[in-house]
């Protein structure tokens, strides 16, 4: 299970709020091109808009956070406490998603292709389960495997 949580500073000193409010400025701009050029591609228009309030919104409440970092640690926390959950909840959908959607198909088919990869099961009519080793190979082949 990804967990998120564990790698968040919670308690952020002045330079990491800096540095937070920093990422706003920068990133709400590139997040509002990217909705630009998705609005564009989407519907052949340019959604000028919706682009300029967020980047307009992110940019001024990152310039505020800038100068006023004492402000800074409840958006700071709030913003992480979403994203981890966010983080928490499309993580472990997709590893459960590729593990039921992927692997376990592909170990039915082998399944039913009477294919084994683990020789498990019981042979009572075995002495022993001891399979022999194929012997080692010269010493020289350790230093130049492949």
């Amino acid at each position: 299970m990804l967990n998120p949580f564990h790698e968040v500073n919670w308690r952020p000193g002045p330079a990491e709020r800096r540095r937070f409010a920093a990422s706003l400025i920068v990133g709400f701009p590139l997040v509002a091109t990217g909705l630009l050029l998705a609005g564009r591609w989407h519907s052949g228009g340019w959604n000028l808009f919706l682009a300029a309030t967020v980047g307009g919104i992110g940019t001024s409440v990152g310039l505020v956070l800038r100068w006023i970092p004492a402000i800074a640690r409840p958006c700071y926390v709030l913003w992480y406490a979403i994203a981890c959950a966010g983080g928490f909840v499309v993580g472990n959908l997709l590893l459960a998603g590729i593990y039921y959607l992927l692997f376990t198909p592909i170990g039915w088919a082998r399944r039913a292709l009477g294919r084994r990869t683990l020789q498990k099961g019981f042979d009572r009519g075995a002495s022993t389960y001891w399979r022999e080793a194929p012997p080692p190979g010269p010493p020289e082949s350790y230093y130049r495997q492949f």
